[in-house]
């Protein structure tokens, strides 16, 4: 069976738990080599690079703070190394401080929150962005957040900090566009992760209810979005946000 991405290496950061371990699933059920990056969560990367060697795909797991800049860069070489280049980036990884009211938190706490959401998204493709840029081609997805479209009390400083990967993501495509390269962001709803199962169950069917497909979307649900964008069939498409949302940033 042909597969949209054979011959492709990726890197996908965040990679050892939630959406991330699903995208990289996706990837290499696409043909493509997958380098799994976490900071954490190294027995989940390491599991799901098993599984993906196991079905006769390529993993790799290499661990980084991309909130360093050396660390960034050595993700970056070393992924090029063992995977023999880059062609996509998945910027995956993001903190997620404390729910708080903009009048409860303190400018401290929202400074975390842009360096653990924006800070590896900027330092990753830095670091990636030469070697796409010489091969003249490539793909960058950030994961943004339809918090932009619908915010929610309490959530304000991530929602910030994933506007600014919005910002970035359109910016950067224009900047990069004339070196073949594209970058797209896919911006989840709620998503069956361990975030969302740690959730009022009241609340999950609250959000299906509101939901034009009437349920909260998975985690592959997400992951295909993302991966849609590295295939051939979004070869034109760049500067895209894309909701995996059920329909409900429309509503």
């Amino acid at each position: 069976m042909a597969h949209l991405l054979n011959g492709a290496r990726a890197l996908v950061t965040g990679a050892g738990r939630g959406i991330g371990v699903h995208i990289a699933e996706q990837l290499a059920a696409e043909g493509a080599a997958v380098a799994l990056a976490y900071r954490h969560s190294r027995e989940g990367a390491e599991r799901t690079a098993a599984a993906i060697r196991e079905a006769g795909g390529t993993a790799v797991t290499l661990p980084a703070d991309l909130t360093d800049e050396a660390q960034a860069h050595r993700l970056v070489d070393e992924t090029i190394v063992v995977l023999g280049g880059l062609d996509i980036l998945i910027n995956n990884a993001a903190g997620f401080g404390p729910l708080k009211r903009f009048e409860e938190a303190t400018w401290r706490e929202i400074d975390d929150e842009w360096n653990a959401v924006v800070r590896p998204v900027v330092l990753a493709t830095r670091a990636a962005l030469p070697h796409l840029t010489a091969q003249k081609r490539g793909r960058i997805v950030n994961l943004a957040a339809t918090l932009l479209q619908r915010p929610q009390p309490g959530y304000g400083a991530h929602a910030m900090a994933k506007a600014a990967v919005l910002a970035y993501t359109r910016t950067l495509a224009r900047e990069v566009g004339p070196q073949g390269i594209t970058v797209n962001a896919v911006s989840p709803g709620m998503a069956l992760t361990e975030f969302s199962q740690s959730l009022p169950e009241a609340l999950r069917q609250a959000v299906a209810a509101r939901t034009p497909l009437r349920r909260v979307a998975t985690a592959d649900d997400v992951a295909r979005a993302v991966v849609l964008f590295c295939t051939p069939l979004a070869d034109f498409i760049t500067g895209a946000n894309l909701a995996a949302d059920g329909g409900l940033a429309v509503l």
